[in-house]
């Protein structure tokens, strides 16, 4: 067990194995399917999409409950005096709000046990990186302010990109302009994403087809890496590991990647924006 415990949510999308190599403990966030409610960890990707096609009305999600949060400091509790929660961007989702009262309930009756609660201002795998250079350095023995510290430099750091293969869910839910309607008809993938620290999801683009949509996302890239800078990538997939495949590949041909992963990504978005194709990084 590392000298500050880590928690998280389950929008991160972190590599399982390592996960469970440093202990991080994940909070789920709420599914609500057909009126049938799920946490977001009950499901596999696989279900989660089979689920997703067949559904009568969109999904929703809810925030974590506080309840999740206390329960995984407690259990932290009883091996460490130290924890830091790294959540999505509390502009996103009451996630972090959530944390913050858990950590003042249970420090009602331990007082001894210090949480710290960090807005990573960004979700999917970029907040991913952020709880894994956090987990790294716990696990290196760095104390609580050092792990802390840690995390918040990577904060402005970590950037992702979000190519929608369609705007129809976006349109259901009423998160997008009815002339959207337009762009989707003729094959318009709009690119998403959070690159400017802001806390906010970013309108970055759009290319025509999913081809060159994933070709725009490795151009947008560039803006964030200085030539033959180490770059450390998370690709995420959806309905399919087909296209994300694809996009690693594209991305580690162009940039000079030391540490690639390949992940779901996040059912809490997804149920929102349907299948994508998105990429998470950060460089040294």
């Amino acid at each position: 067990m590392s000298k500050v415990g880590i928690v998280t949510d389950s929008t991160s999308c972190l590599p399982p194995e390592f996960v469970k190599e440093h202990g991080i403990r994940i909070v789920p966030v709420g599914l609500v399917i057909d009126g049938k409610a799920y946490r977001d960890t009950d499901l596999t990707n696989e279900e989660f999409w089979r689920l997703f096609y067949s559904a009568k009305e969109p999904p929703t999600t809810s925030a974590v409950s506080p309840a999740d949060f206390i329960d995984a400091f407690t259990e932290l509790g009883k091996q460490t005096d130290s924890i830091v929660c790294i959540t999505v961007s509390r502009a996103l989702s009451a996630t972090n709000q959530a944390a913050v009262v858990a950590r003042e309930m249970v420090q009602s009756e331990k007082s001894d046990l210090k949480i710290e609660i960090i807005d990573s201002k960004s979700s999917t795998g970029a907040m991913g990186f952020i709880v894994m250079e956090a987990a790294r350095a716990a696990q290196a023995g760095k104390s609580l302010a050092e792990v802390v510290q840690v995390a918040q430099d990577m904060i402005p750091r970590v950037k992702f990109f979000v190519g929608l293969d369609t705007l129809k869910y976006l349109i259901k839910i009423g998160r997008a302009p009815k002339v959207a309607v337009i762009g989707d008809m003729i094959g318009m993938k709009p690119i998403i994403g959070m690159v400017s620290c802001t806390g906010l999801v970013e309108s970055l683009g759009k290319a025509r087809g999913k081809e060159k949509c994933m070709r725009q996302i490795v151009e947008l890239m560039k803006e964030h890496i200085e030539e033959n800078q180490p770059v450390h990538l998370m690709v995420h997939y959806t309905d399919g590991i087909k296209a994300g495949e694809e996009l690693k590949e594209m991305v580690t041909s162009r940039y000079n990647c030391e540490e690639v992963y390949l992940t779901p990504y996040t059912s809490v978005m997804a149920s929102a924006t349907g299948p994508v194709v998105a990429v998470s990084f950060y460089t040294k």
